[in-house]
């Protein structure tokens, strides 16, 4: 396989309107988010703005170009996306994306998974791309690559709507061959923030099951060896630009054999 010197990564920015923001806000802030299970509360959340998912939320997950960019992409070698969604990272490869031999997306959301679908079947990318509906818990998920066989494993604004995030970290370290990277980017909190606006960030996303925890990256640096760590305040449309809420971008490599969680 090839270094990862040859990569080529743009910026993905989909169109968006008013009327599109206004159908995406309308669904986040007065979302019935309901349901017995995991899958059935993120598809009451999800389904009516699937469709529109990607036009709003790239301008406000600013850690996931970052964490492409970062991340190795060795040529030949097979990517797992976890709690992928609409499959938009893949969009920041464009005509590159080939350069991986397999891809695999896999999210829990019915509505999100069925997005991802379209766009790999319009794009021609269905013969090393799959879309796989299921949990990023599931050591035994069918569709997931073998263990030890992968060389990338991401989660882009997923570990915080996982509840059991420790035991996604743990599928991923399984998956990974030696050497091999997981790439994270998340909301986050930081020691650098007043108590009142970490509470208050934590408060709000709260709302929307997305929980927000300093764990992670301490949680990330110790089961890895940290290679990339960035972290940044971002903005959110039609949101005050004093109201900034910090993310991350993390790269880690396996360096040992046994998952130490």
């Amino acid at each position: 396989m090839s270094s990862n010197d040859d990569k080529v990564v743009t910026d993905y920015h989909p169109p968006a309107t008013w009327s599109s923001d206004y159908k995406v806000l309308k669904s986040m802030i007065f979302a019935d988010v309901h349901g017995n299970t995991q899958q059935e509360r993120l598809e009451s959340f999800y389904v009516s703005q699937a469709d529109l998912y990607d036009s709003y939320r790239h301008r406000m997950l600013h850690g996931r170009f970052p964490m492409i960019n970062a991340m190795p992409a060795p040529r030949g070698g097979i990517w797992v996306d976890m709690g992928g969604g609409t499959g938009s990272n893949l969009e920041y490869f464009g005509n590159d994306l080939n350069r991986w031999s397999k891809v695999v997306v896999l999210d829990l959301c019915p509505s999100l998974v069925d997005v991802a679908t379209k766009r790999v079947n319009s794009k021609g990318w269905s013969n090393f791309v799959d879309v796989v509906l299921g949990d990023a818990c599931d050591f035994e998920c069918p569709g997931l690559p073998a263990t030890g066989t992968v060389d990338v494993v991401s989660f882009s604004y997923a570990l915080t709507m996982i509840p059991d995030w420790k035991k996604a970290i743990k599928n991923a370290f399984r998956m990974l061959k030696p050497g091999g990277h997981i790439a994270v980017c998340d909301f986050t909190v930081t020691e650098s923030q007043s108590y009142g606006m970490s509470a208050f960030w934590t408060w709000l996303f709260a709302h929307d099951h997305v929980h927000l925890k300093k764990e992670h990256i301490a949680t990330l640096g110790y089961v890895f060896e940290t290679k990339h760590l960035e972290v940044g305040f971002g903005e959110f449309p039609y949101v005050p630009s004093l109201l900034k809420c910090p993310y991350y971008s993390f790269v880690g490599q396996k360096v040992n054999n046994d998952c130490p969680l």
